[in-house]
């Protein structure tokens, strides 16, 4: 093994135990804070924690293509932790919601009703700031034809 590798694998080795000596349980009950999803996703939650085991997170979504479309998403994402002792904690997710989608070109729109469950870790480097992933599976019904699709989502959380 050459001197590169060495020095990658201790250096791993080296961040690893510092970010487990760092590492937190979940925020306290009442902590609320902002989530930005990473996955090119288009909406901010305000995660607030209802207790050890349960936070509720209000969501707004916005995106527009110019001279074509605007969409508001508004809903919740509650998650229910099955783990709350360590640092990384597993979750069951939901989501319940809406989403309007207006066409510049036509003067209508559609409204969609979003339905999901899923599962994810997040990994709580302090009581302040989290990233976690979750898998999912989702249900878009409504105004416009009804879909069924998976997705997955990657997110970072700052606490306050």
């Amino acid at each position: 093994m050459n001197f590169s590798k060495v020095c990658t694998i201790l250096l791993g080795i080296i961040l690893g135990l510092s970010f487990s000596a760092q590492a937190q349980s979940i925020p306290e009950t009442g902590s609320f804070g902002i989530r930005a999803n990473l996955t090119g996703q288009n909406s901010i939650e305000m995660p607030y924690m209802l207790n050890e085991s349960l936070s509720l997170a209000p969501y707004l979504g916005f995106s527009t293509t110019q001279d074509q479309s605007t969409n508001v998403s508004v809903g919740i994402r509650p998650r229910y932790y099955a783990s709350t002792s360590n640092a990384l904690s597993t979750y069951f997710t939901g989501t319940l919601g809406f989403t309007n989608t207006s066409f510049s070109n036509t003067n209508n729109s559609v409204t969609d009703f979003n339905l999901g469950v899923g599962y994810g870790a997040e990994y709580f480097f302090s009581n302040q700031f989290s990233v976690s992933a979750d898998a999912n599976l989702n249900s878009r019904f409504g105004d416009s034809a009804t879909n069924l699709s998976t997705g997955a989502r990657v997110s970072a959380t700052f606490y306050f």
